[in-house]
């Protein structure tokens, strides 16, 4: 067996500095108001992981403190762990900063462990955290080395266990309790405790430190839950600092379409809507759905046509978080173009709708349809774009280019031109029926004209 460990000390300060250009000392502070996490800027100025805030604030009044959440975390680990998926299948999350990799099944796959970690380096490129990496023959040799920042891959087991006896006991996984109770005997390191006699351990501490020792060694069996592939995509960032106009919002929502970007080219595939989730401090989230007729997988694509919405939005508020989600995936289709066929522009006609969509609302784009019916009112109907017409129902000569949305009266001397042609709407009743003209106005203008039995003139169109 042999595993890989890798651990992210700043999982949750990076997913929020990893777009912005503010250069500024940052910390993450836990409800203990200790320092969990730290930028560079933070590390030069003297501050350091376990730091009490008050020693912070002193050697840093500039220190900007963001509150440490468990759930942001958490997202992000998983997060990363679904990048890895695609070049690694056994992938267990450690909470809150680590993962578990088998990869005994995986060496054939890349021709030895030189070839799985060139893999594996480049998904973990594509992310903005920094990472501790080891290897091992059992999942705590893996997590210890990569605590102690070993930063080596190798598939010599027995080389990694003779290092791991090395590692002091803060590196290992036992209590608190059991460390301190441990150094008071004089065993300092993981090599003196795995000296003694396991009856010995037995007689002078719980169950607990024979387990970790065990599973330390391979004894014991070490369950670990691997992760399975998540559907759709979801993703959270919390921001630095309030966004007040939609403008801001480009460079944090183009940091998550890349993300959906690398998840789609991996997966080879495509999606047709997203969800963008605007996250206030007292308001409601307002939920904002962007979609495209053609299935576009291109950041640089989906975030033209957030932009385009985003120009018709006005926010409440400042925003504080943003979400992006996408609940399906599709495959491309695939475009049969002939070898013969004039050169198309860039766009194609579902890119178009979809672009006039996002700049004007879905309601203002729609395509016509020829109905069964003789009055101009009824003659034709509304429906998707570019969803195929009526091909049954013939269409009517002489009709003018332009309908005007509502009738109106007749109220300069026109000469006829040619006519009468008589329409009704339901059935041949004589109170509905209307005869139609082509007539021309003294500035030489066709218009569409009709006659009710009333003797009432009404303009109902213009010929272009």
């Amino acid at each position: 067996m042999l595993y890989l460990y890798l651990q992210f000390p700043a999982l949750q300060l990076e997913s929020l500095t990893s777009e912005t250009t503010v250069k500024l000392p940052i910390a993450v502070v836990d409800e203990k108001h200790q320092i969990v996490q730290c930028n560079k800027q933070a590390t030069e100025l003297g501050i350091k992981l376990g730091m009490q805030l008050g020693t912070a604030a002193a050697l840093c009044p500039n220190l900007q403190l963001i509150p440490y959440q468990i759930d942001a975390q958490q997202q992000a680990l998983q997060s990363v762990a679904q990048q890895l998926y695609q070049v690694s299948s056994d992938i267990a999350l450690d909470p809150p900063s680590g993962l578990y990799l088998r990869l005994c099944n995986m060496l054939a796959l890349y021709q030895g462990i030189n070839g799985y970690w060139q893999a594996v380096t480049a998904e973990l490129a594509l992310l903005p955290y920094q990472y501790f990496y080891a290897t091992g023959g059992t999942p705590f040799i893996a997590k210890c080395l990569a605590r102690l920042q070993l930063n080596s891959v190798s598939d010599n087991v027995s080389s990694s266990f003779e290092i791991v006896k090395r590692s002091p006991l803060n590196a290992t996984e036992l209590d608190t309790d059991i460390q301190q109770q441990l150094t008071r005997l004089g065993i300092h390191n993981l090599g003196q405790l795995l000296n003694l006699a396991t009856a010995e351990l037995a007689r002078r501490f719980d169950s607990r430190l024979l387990n970790y020792l065990g599973q330390l060694r391979g004894d014991f069996y070490h369950a670990l839950n691997y992760i399975q592939p998540q559907q759709g995509f979801s993703r959270y960032l919390e921001l630095l600092y309030d966004i007040t106009d939609t403008k801001g919002l480009t460079a944090p929502l183009s940091s998550l379409l890349t993300q959906l970007e690398q998840q789609l080219t991996r997966a080879n595939a495509r999606c047709h809507q997203l969800q963008i989730s605007l996250f206030f401090r007292a308001k409601p989230a307002l939920l904002l759905e962007v979609g495209s007729a053609q299935a576009e997988s291109s950041a640089k694509r989906w975030l033209t046509l957030c932009q385009h919405h985003l120009e018709r939005l006005m926010l409440p508020e400042p925003v504080t978080g943003l979400k992006l989600k996408v609940h399906s995936f599709t495959r491309p289709q695939q475009l049969n173009d002939d070898l013969f066929q004039p050169q198309q522009g860039n766009v194609s006609a579902l890119q178009l709708v979809a672009t006039l969509q996002a700049k004007l609302g879905n309601a203002a784009v729609t395509g016509l349809n020829l109905e069964n019916q003789h009055w101009p009112e009824l003659a034709s109907s509304q429906h998707s774009p570019l969803m195929s017409a009526n091909q049954q129902i013939a269409a009517l000569t002489l009709r003018p280019a332009f309908l005007l949305a509502k009738p109106l009266p007749l109220n300069e001397t026109i000469e006829i031109n040619s006519g009468p042609e008589r329409l009704c709407q339901d059935g041949w009743q004589l109170h509905a029926q209307r005869d139609y003209f082509v007539g021309r106005s003294k500035t030489g203008q066709w218009l569409w004209l009709y006659r009710t039995p009333e003797q009432r003139w009404f303009v109902q169109g213009l010929f272009s």
